[in-house]
């Protein structure tokens, strides 16, 4: 059975939050959500509701930190990605898994037409596979799972 970044997307905690901050925002505001929301990546919205960037934690260590940029005054514009990757909720798993790989990018927004669904990683991509692919390293990983949850209720 082929695994989509849609079963990916159902499995985020918090799904149908999208996490967003405004496109007026600073550096340190990006940060205080990273922070607080327990990400590595938050979308970047403009007045009319739409998706400019991203910003990343390595959006931060090379165009803020490497650039010595003041994270308090440096406008979140100037410093996020505007090229955002996207796939539909159809886009296999390991279609995803490679575009990130090719592109050497760590998350990717879903989008289904005009309307955004979420953002993934490729961590939510890579956990996907392990605990439900059906090769013989994704039933290896879950037995270790299982094994070590046995022994933790002992």
């Amino acid at each position: 059975m082929t695994q989509t970044v849609a079963e990916a997307l159902a499995l985020k905690t918090g799904q149908g939050r999208l996490v967003t901050i405004a496109a007026g925002a600073t550096v340190r505001d990006a940060v205080e959500t990273l922070v607080a929301e327990r990400l590595g990546a938050v979308l970047i919205e403009n007045e009319d509701g739409l998706i400019d960037g991203i910003f990343t934690e390595r959006d931060l260590l090379r165009r803020v930190v490497h650039g010595r940029r003041d994270p308090d005054t440096t406008p979140i514009s100037l410093v996020m990605t505007r090229d955002v990757r996207f796939v539909s909720p159809g886009t296999t798993i390991e279609a995803a898994l490679a575009l990130m790989h090719v592109n050497r990018f760590r998350h990717l927004l879903v989008m289904d037409g005009p309307r955004v669904l979420g953002l993934v990683s490729i961590g939510d991509m890579a956990g996907q596979l392990l605990q439900h692919g059906e090769g013989r390293f994704e039933a290896e990983v879950r037995q270790q799972a299982r094994t070590t949850a046995a022994e933790e209720q002992s």
